[in-house]
């Protein structure tokens, strides 16, 4: 989602992949940008991201053929920061599918 406004208004959330309360990890790889919508998706477990960088949901999910829905994004790969020190940790995303990606 891009939007421009003359106030400079944010949508996008800064994501941690591990939450910071058991990681105590504010670093760039353990965080994803995400709209607000989609944060609360992964929080809650409703979306992950592989170690490919790939978009999972849950089957738990059961969207309405909606233009609004999280389905839309199954399979679709992440945008990527230019320097590969800045990407999302893999063992972190592993981290997150195992421990709170709900199947």
């Amino acid at each position: 989602m891009k939007i421009e406004t003359s106030t400079n208004a944010q949508m996008v959330d800064a994501c941690h992949i591990i939450p910071f309360s058991i990681s105590h990890d504010d670093t760039i790889p353990n965080g994803i940008s995400l709209s607000p919508n989609l944060h609360r998706a992964y929080d809650r477990g409703l979306i992950t991201i592989n170690k490919d960088y790939i978009v999972r949901i849950s089957p738990t999910v059961k969207d309405y053929n909606s233009v609004y829905s999280i389905s839309q994004f199954e399979g679709a790969k992440l945008l990527l920061p230019n320097l590969a020190k800045w990407y999302p940790s893999p063992e972190s995303l592993i981290w997150h599918t195992k421990e709170v990606f709900q199947l």
